[in-house]
């Protein structure tokens, strides 16, 4: 009997440690490849913890951390992108199964994001026709883009400007002046022969933004953009 009771106690030391040590790595390689997957990166880095760590199991995880570069978010690429999480209760049912990573609700979940000049040049080249050897300037105050687009056959130097901003939760570069040099066309001629350019550019939806989360901010810097989004709050 006595035996029988040192064997148990064994196990369940051996049982503990295990979901202490080995449960918090195993859930956070599972996040890394699920996340790296959906943004389309293969650095993504997860730290996450829980007291005592066998609520991991139940979903439960109190702290979330997890970084990621070049990171793929609706149409742009995001130079560095960071999650961070506070209570956050996680479906580990589809996630241990089928990598499916689900969040039911959290007291604190965001995304912040870096976009520099040249994912943005890399995006409006693709989103924008016509314009070739884009070029992208970022300040405070406007973004600027420089590119070449052909008129009537002819080469011309285009100068656009704008501002990247948050509307209903998704992220758009927003056209506010195009002028063209060497070309004698108006302004309003130019607007029809662009199209939808002038307007919105959608640079990322809440269908694609992880999570379902939404843009809640959005900060213009010398050389980059600053894009936090967050979890919606749950309506009592």
């Amino acid at each position: 009997m006595r035996k029988i009771l040192i064997a148990g106690s064994l196990l369940l030391v051996i049982l503990a440690v295990l979901v202490e040590c080995v449960l918090p790595t195993v859930i956070s390689s599972t996040l890394e490849r699920r996340i790296g997957d959906r943004l389309a990166s293969q650095d993504a880095q997860v730290s996450i913890d829980s007291s005592p760590s066998f609520l991991m199991l139940l979903g439960q995880v109190d702290n979330l951390q997890a970084v990621t570069h070049q990171a793929k978010v609706g149409q742009v690429y995001v130079k560095e992108l960071t999650m961070e999480g506070k209570d956050v209760h996680i479906d580990m049912a589809s996630l241990l199964d089928d990598e499916k990573f689900k969040v039911s609700r959290a007291e604190k979940l965001t995304l912040q994001g870096i976009i520099d000049e040249e994912n943005l040049r890399e995006v409006l080249s693709r989103r924008v026709d016509k314009l070739e050897n884009v070029q992208v300037k970022i300040t405070p105050e406007k973004v600027l883009v420089t590119a070449e687009v052909k008129v009537m056959g002819k080469m011309a130097q285009a100068e656009l400007s704008g501002q990247v901003v948050e509307d209903s939760g998704s992220l758009y570069f927003r056209m506010e002046h195009l002028s063209l040099k060497n070309s004698r066309l108006g302004k309003l001629k130019l607007e029809g022969l662009f199209g939808d350019v002038f307007g919105d550019v959608l640079l990322a939806g809440p269908d694609r933004i992880p999570l379902d989360m939404r843009v809640t901010e959005v900060r213009q810097l010398d050389g980059s953009i600053a894009v936090k989004a967050e979890l919606p709050k749950a309506e009592d």
